[in-house]
């Protein structure tokens, strides 16, 4: 049992291998077969696990890990979409106010009905259910640092009108970025059921629904990410 150790959770070795190389990793026993890592040194403590892409797969990588390293601590890493059209905006590392299952709920030609409508709770911790959006820890980071809200989804937005249509699906504050992912909730939830705080912190890849990869950037969102996750776990 490791009662200080942090866990970082990301889909992809790209999501995670600039942290592997800067915090000195070395290869450790998988977690069923996710790979994992631990950081040596001065940062000894730190796990960091590949989970493989979506919620499946996240939510498995996270309750695997809480079980054998019982952290204080849990950040989940990677690229994300953004519901905008500003390219200036890829490249940029976001943290999390929430995190939102998305296409959890009921789907018609023309409607939605969330797990709140449906009375469907996720959790119930201390007595309050918890539907379709999660709070997530965004203290942790600076205040420099873009504050996002994320819809995590099964399917990604395939064209603009896919994204417009997910981006109507829930309120976000004023002066907070909506973004997409497939694993932020997933994260979210299985850290709230365990009581550990969980952060996340995405790089900005690409705009919703442009599926051309040519025109994303996920190795730099990927290592903005990174690098701004960095700042937070480095001792």
């Amino acid at each position: 049992m490791h009662t200080t150790s942090t866990l970082v959770i990301a889909a992809t070795d790209t999501e995670l291998s600039w942290l592997t190389t800067r915090l000195d990793t070395r290869p450790d026993r998988p977690l069923l077969d996710f790979p994992v890592r631990r950081a040596s040194g001065g940062s000894a403590g730190i796990w960091l696990v590949i989970s493989g892409p979506g919620m499946a797969n996240a939510a498995a990588a996270c309750a695997a890990a809480i079980e054998r390293f019982q952290p204080l601590r849990i950040f989940n890493t990677g690229i994300c979409g953004v519901y905008a059209q500003d390219r200036t905006l890829l490249g940029t590392a976001v943290t999390g106010e929430q995190a939102i299952f998305a296409d959890s709920g009921a789907v018609s030609v023309r409607d939605f009905t969330s797990l709140r409508d449906m009375n469907l709770p996720l959790a119930s911790p201390a007595g309050n259910d918890i539907f379709n959006i999660l709070k997530l820890d965004s203290a942790a980071a600076s205040k420099d640092i873009a504050r996002a809200d994320f819809l995590t989804v099964a399917a990604v937005s395939g064209s603009r009108a896919a994204a417009d249509k997910l981006r109507r699906r829930f309120p976000r504050a004023a002066g907070t970025l909506l973004c997409e992912d497939m694993e932020s909730a997933a994260v979210g939830l299985v850290a709230l059921r365990a009581g550990i705080p969980c952060t996340v912190v995405r790089g900005i890849s690409n705009l919703c629904g442009e599926r051309d990869h040519d025109r994303w950037d996920i190795r730099g969102a990927a290592r903005s990410a990174q690098e701004t996750l960095y700042t937070l776990v480095s001792p």
